[in-house]
């Protein structure tokens, strides 16, 4: 199940130039491609005349995109503006145009209704374009239903054994740790404690530590996007008051677009707000959390193909599991609003 009427995330806007790029977004093939002018465009990517994927070939010139197969070009709303040797080009010569805004060094794509498409709905991340914030990019195909992969972000009992070696720690700590699942305006909140704690070794990259950490994790779910902020300070120094200076703090960006009911993109940054001139470390990071990344795709993708092999077959339910209950109650109730 996935949402039209829905904000997510094409690409990264740095993604996007005058070269073609497909995506497959709810189930609808779409080709982003970059104007001259600098205005990032989203069309249906199949080409009205003989359903030719524009992406695949596809020339961009000026305000246009030029069909790889007989010429035909295509402004920016989706209406053909010319048919090579054909003086005059039919009304019904047009592919789907789709509204995109480009904000916070990303590119956002409304697949519903238009009459809906209120721009001023779309998540903020500011850490993206605030200087005092460092963060680099990293995008990976899913193979699984994107609601497994909110699953995995809202419960992270999963940490101590799946990421290990780069962001877990111990596993009982996490099993253990003070959970809270609230309700929101538009989705569900999850906040985790881990009091003295060992530092996972992402953490001890970044910063040595005097001993054991207090350590936080506040999970923000909308439908498309989460951010969790999470990190650590020495322990018993105030992190749970508020008190969070002088330890490690990350913001990740998790995008979750749906392409199909098995296949999801995953657009995720990682900010952070200390050592931003240290290239060294920030490529120690990234290749940490591209890591971690890879752990949760080879874990999820195992998860979805048992799930198709034994559709029939029940699952029960435990209390990690609430955030991502609620989530999903979010996701039913938005879908359920869309066909009446």
């Amino acid at each position: 199940m996935f949402l039209q009427d829905n904000w997510y995330v094409a690409a990264f806007g740095a993604d996007v130039a005058a070269k073609p790029v497909a995506r497959k977004i709810c189930g609808k093939p779409v080709v982003l491609f970059r104007t001259a002018g600098g205005e990032a465009v989203a069309l249906e990517d199949r080409c009205i005349h003989r359903g030719m994927p524009l992406s695949q070939g596809g020339e961009c010139e000026g305000e246009i995109i030029r069909c790889p197969y007989h010429g035909l070009e295509f402004g920016k709303t989706g209406r053909c503006v010319k048919i090579p040797g054909q003086a005059v080009v039919p009304d019904s010569a047009a592919v789907l145009h789709y509204p995109m805004v480009e904000q916070d060094a990303l590119l956002w794509i409304w697949m519903g209704n238009r009459a809906k498409a209120d721009a001023l709905r779309i998540p903020r991340h500011p850490e993206h374009v605030d200087g005092k914030w460092a963060w680099t990019p990293l995008m990976l195909e899913i193979e699984a239903d994107w609601q497994l992969l909110n699953d995995n972000l809202l419960d992270l009992t999963h940490l101590g054994l799946v990421h290990r070696k780069t962001i877990g720690g111990n596993m009982q700590a996490h099993a253990t740790a003070t959970m809270r699942t609230t309700k929101t305006e538009r989705g569900v909140l999850v906040t985790r404690w881990l009091p003295d704690s060992a530092p996972p070794p992402q953490y001890l990259q970044a910063r040595s530590f005097a001993g054991n950490i207090d350590r936080w994790q506040e999970i923000d779910f909308i439908p498309g996007f989460i951010r969790l902020w999470s990190g650590g300070t020495d322990a018993g120094t105030g992190a749970f008051e508020g008190r969070r200076e002088g330890g490690v703090q990350f913001m990740g960006m998790h995008a979750i677009t749906p392409a199909t009911t098995t296949r999801c993109y995953y657009h995720f940054t990682q900010s952070r707000n200390f050592a931003l001139e240290d290239r060294e470390l920030e490529a120690r990071l990234h290749k940490g959390a591209a890591d971690t990344l890879l752990e949760d795709k080879v874990i999820i993708e195992a998860q979805q193909a048992r799930l198709l092999e034994t559709p029939d077959r029940p699952l029960t339910d435990i209390q990690a599991d609430a955030g991502g209950l609620q989530a999903r109650r979010v996701v039913r109730h938005l879908a359920e609003l869309e066909v009446q």
